[in-house]
């Protein structure tokens, strides 16, 4: 992961809490990175052509324009911020997601920091699943769940053992690169995780015995591990290897270790979804989860 020189934060709807902001302050603190803060705003009102003319269209979408800006510039004055302390801009866009990823490779922002808002029917809004997949840079998400405890300064990298192959070996040494980043930046630890995942069905059948699969699995990936890991640092008491559900497991993790972020790998930005073990881990995540690409 590239050092953190500015970072693109989307900021919350006025009125909720701008968590998405209130990280990249702290990430800012301690980085001294820029941070450019976009606010996006769009209402059907403004396309209905079929209801009003064209100048009311434009008189109503520049009201709204004039009213986020207002409040924007409210919420700067509010934190003792100024334009010499961030930028901001105000953006008129439906498609949020593809509208901050043309901005982010113009740009060539090194971060893109936004609440995670958790939907009713699905895991996530389908903007924060958009926005993964056609970001060009990693996306931290801040868990907007509240917690029992505080969450912790640890930093939790989540990798992939399943495949050997190199595009599998650079995503998780990137997962690695990028966790360790966030714990020098916390002054944190940073603790690893690779799940063996089994079929929890064809244990209960007695096809297989989930202790057995757990210590052949570990027989055979040890060495590959430790070699991953070596250069990190990464103490053997923080090295975890659960058996089960990814995204259960993972979440697990970070409670045990109270760690205050997940790193995950995503092999599919810019089609498809995400990849199965990160849409699980972002599911269960009890914390902020950063995904980073190949």
């Amino acid at each position: 992961m590239k050092a953190l020189k500015s970072a693109f934060v989307v900021l919350d709807k006025p009125k909720h809490p701008q968590l998405a902001l209130d990280k990249a302050l702290a990430l800012q603190a301690a980085t001294g990175m820029h941070l450019q803060l976009v606010s996006y705003c769009w209402n059907a009102i403004c396309e209905a052509r079929e209801v009003y003319d064209a100048h009311q269209r434009r008189s109503m979408k520049k009201e709204i324009l004039r009213a986020r800006e207002e409040w924007l510039w409210k919420l700067l004055r509010d934190r003792s911020l100024t334009a010499a302390d961030v930028g901001v801009d105000v953006v008129w866009a439906k498609d949020i997601a593809a509208s901050a990823a043309e901005s982010i490779a113009s740009r060539g922002d090194s971060l893109v920091i936004k609440s995670a808002h958790r939907s009713e029917s699905f895991l996530h809004t389908p903007l924060d699943w958009n926005l993964l997949h056609q970001s060009p840079a990693p996306v931290l998400l801040v868990n907007a769940a509240k917690r029992s405890r505080k969450p912790g300064r640890d930093t939790l990298a989540s990798i992939d053992l399943r495949h050997n192959d190199s595009k599998h070996r650079t995503l998780n040494l990137r997962v690695l690169d990028a966790a360790q980043r966030f714990a020098d930046i916390s002054g944190g630890k940073l603790h690893c995780v690779a799940v063996i995942e089994y079929s929890e069905v064809l244990e209960d059948l007695d096809v297989i015995n989930a202790r057995r699969v757990r210590r052949d699995v570990i027989a055979k990936t040890q060495d590959l591990l430790a070699a991953m890991v070596e250069p990190y640092g990464i103490a053997r008491s923080r090295i975890h290897r659960p058996a089960g559900k990814v995204g259960q497991m993972v979440a697990t993790t970070a409670r045990k270790t109270n760690s205050g972020l997940i790193v995950v790998g995503s092999a599919a930005k810019g089609h498809g979804l995400l990849g199965s073990s990160a849409e699980k881990i972002l599911d269960k995540s009890p914390c902020d989860v950063l995904t980073v690409h190949p």
